[in-house]
């Protein structure tokens, strides 16, 4: 009787590593995509006040999930066309927080200071979108 000795992995070995790596990728997809606007401000004058004490626009973002996320290289915009308007420093906004960034056309980048857009938001209503790093998906 001659034995056989098979050198190659069991299925479920296989199987199970495809299943993690499968699960790692939705969960990293999960992760950007519950980065969302959750409100934001045109034509204000009461509301909030920047760091130079004026009432500029201002953009909200919620990080819904339960990890920091990275936003280095996400973008802002307000035109369909132009997706990449204004794009976000290397900056991270926490599990379960809020972040404002202003939309006052100051064009302010700097990780840890507030932020501020190179655009306005215009009160009779125009596109606003949170932009994915390919510069094409758009979270919300």
């Amino acid at each position: 009787m001659t034995h056989r000795v098979s050198t190659s992995k069991p299925r479920w070995v296989t199987s199970l590593f495809l299943v993690s790596l499968v699960s790692l990728v939705f969960s990293t997809a999960t992760i950007q995509a519950q980065v969302v606007i959750s409100e934001f401000m045109a034509a204000n004058q009461t509301t909030l006040a920047d760091e130079d004490g004026e009432y500029s626009d201002w953009v909200e973002l919620y990080n819904s999930t339960t990890n920091a996320v990275s936003l280095n290289g996400w973008y802002l915009a307000d035109s369909a066309t132009n997706l990449t308007h204004w794009r976000f420093p290397a900056t991270n906004i926490g599990p379960s927080q809020f972040m404002v960034v202003f939309a006052s056309n100051k064009n302010r980048r700097i990780p840890g200071a507030p932020l501020h857009t190179n655009f306005k938001l215009s009160k009779s209503g125009e596109y606003l979108a949170l932009v994915r790093p390919d510069g094409v998906t758009k979270a919300t």
